[in-house]
């Protein structure tokens, strides 16, 4: 049997662990997302920021020096020391244009490996974005470095009047790339804060969801453990006021519970115990009934055996009523040995009620019963007709098998009709998977609506004619009331008998 509570504790438990794990998934996913996103402004955002910082620094100390070059050459002339100024301004020129050259190309690279690696739709349209506007900035600096350096080589030939005309476009393609980067740095920063701000909303309504699911949870976790906790203790309390209904002698006390009750199991337990507490006390009470007909029984031969005893004493041997009287005590002597021996019987099958089941064969059981009443058999002229086609065999105690079969067979040898031939039918049905075994003769019956209750009580025989215990009815009645089992019984006078025996067999 399944043991329904402790498998409703575990289904109770998996789903309470189940709803804290799908909260706990749910917090990790949210921190994930958060801290990816973290990571992407970290990786990605604070460098270019860094390395387009680093470019507009060194574009304008190379506007710087462009307009040193020229103040200097315009002093060639007035002082010794400019050409020397102005060349040493040119080389710094030209080295901050190499330097923004590389930086622009690093700034390009970050650009192309973070659009590899990031998965974030707003990074990859930033980016997008980023990359026209570095291309278009290379674009850009490389003709204001083209620019600006035939205006230095203008100055350095002297041509100071061409160089000042050129360098008016040069100051107008520096103004202008000096705004495009001024203008990416600010979109980069502004995403950056946007990006930043963005997280830290996430965070925020990570945390309401987390505190929100929390108390779903647990509200809905107090709800499973209340009635799973209300679902056990209701059958418990009927448990416990059936166990005092009990102990108060209602031996009748069941306890019925819904169909699928997750205390089923206990229940079923509980109503077990009481069928077996009835049974038990059914038990003395056949017992306390049995032990009135036994003595009862035991009476008459014993006084019988008293009287004639006397009868003996005051007969001298060699009479010819002393040989009569001895018979006479024989007759009750094998009739007190019949009844103990039947008592013997009665104790036996008492102390086997709890034997263990097993598969049993009839044909088997049958064999061996016949085997044992095989003279019988034989000077009852009995003709056998089996058939276990139905069911061959059953679980349950071999010798109460063994017992009923016997029991039943040895009474339609015992009251054969003797204006007929004897005939046994014995054969085995199966009903709603409820085992019956049928046994029919053509005996001398009895009136089964009269005796049905009679027969079944010890020591009761209907034909006085026959030697017997009375036992045999009683022995079967027993075994089929430790085991909720019954016997139907159907006969009349002359006509036979028919005995439907239903089996409860056992798990």
């Amino acid at each position: 049997m399944k043991n329904k509570v402790r498998d409703t504790i575990l289904k109770r438990s998996s789903f309470i662990i189940l709803m804290l794990l799908i909260l706990s998934a749910f917090a990790l996913l949210r921190m994930l997302a958060t801290h990816q996103d973290i990571d992407d402004v970290a990786r990605i955002d604070l460098p270019l920021v860094e390395i387009l910082t680093q470019i507009e620094t060194n574009q304008l100390e190379q506007s710087i020096n462009f307009e040193r070059a020229i103040r200097y050459a315009e002093e060639f002339d007035k002082h010794q020391f400019a050409r020397e100024n102005f060349l040493r301004a040119d080389s710094t020129f030209r080295y901050l244009a190499a330097i923004v050259d590389q930086d622009l190309l690093d700034a390009d690279e970050q650009v192309q490996r973070a659009l590899r690696n990031t998965t974030s739709s707003s990074q990859l349209s930033k980016l997008r974005t980023l990359e026209v506007a570095l291309t278009k900035l290379e674009s850009e600096h490389t003709s204001y470095e083209n620019h600006a350096i035939e205006v230095m080589e203008l100055l350095e030939e002297g041509d100071v009047a061409s160089a000042m005309l050129k360098s008016d476009k040069v100051e107008s393609e520096e103004n202008e790339f000096n705004s495009q980067i001024e203008g990416v740095l600010m979109r980069l920063e502004m995403f950056t804060e946007s990006q930043v701000e963005s997280v830290e909303q996430e965070e925020e309504l990570s945390m309401q969801w987390i505190v929100v699911l929390t108390i779903f949870f647990t509200t809905l976790s107090l709800v499973a453990v209340y009635t799973f906790s209300y679902k056990i203790w209701v059958p418990l309390e009927q448990i416990r006021k059936g166990a005092e209904r009990l102990g108060a002698g209602n031996l009748d006390t069941r306890i019925q519970l819904k169909p699928e009750s997750i205390t089923e199991d206990l229940v079923d337990a509980f109503n077990n115990m009481a069928d077996r507490l009835q049974d038990a006390q059914e038990e003395i009470e056949r017992f306390t009934h049995f032990s009135y007909s036994t003595a009862h029984d035991l009476k008459a031969p014993v006084n019988n055996m008293k009287s004639l005893i006397e009868m003996l004493e005051n007969t001298k041997m060699g009479d010819n009523s002393y040989d009569t009287v001895l018979k006479n005590v024989k007759r009750s002597a094998d009739q007190l040995s019949m009844t103990v021996n039947a008592l013997n019987d009665v104790n036996h099958l008492r102390a086997s009620l709890n034997q263990d089941a097993q598969m049993v064969s009839f044909d088997k059981v049958l064999a061996e019963v016949a085997q044992g009443m095989l003279q019988d058999i034989k000077d009852s002229n009995a003709t056998f007709r089996k058939d276990f086609s139905a069911c061959k065999q059953i679980n349950y105690p071999p010798l109460h098998l063994k017992s009923i079969m016997q029991n039943l067979l040895t009474n339609a040898v015992k009251y054969k009709n003797p204006e007929k031939p004897l005939v046994i039918e014995i054969k085995t049905l199966v009903n709603k998977g409820r085992v019956t075994l049928v046994v029919k003769d053509t005996g001398l019956g009895f009136d089964a609506v009269k005796y049905k209750e009679e027969i079944m009580k010890p020591f009761v025989r209907l034909h006085s004619h026959v030697n017997g215990s009375g036992l045999g009815m009683y022995i079967i009645s027993t075994i089929l009331s430790y085991h909720h089992g019954e016997m139907i019984v159907d006969s009349r006078p002359k006509q036979g008998a028919k005995f439907t025996v239903h089996l409860n067999e056992m798990d």
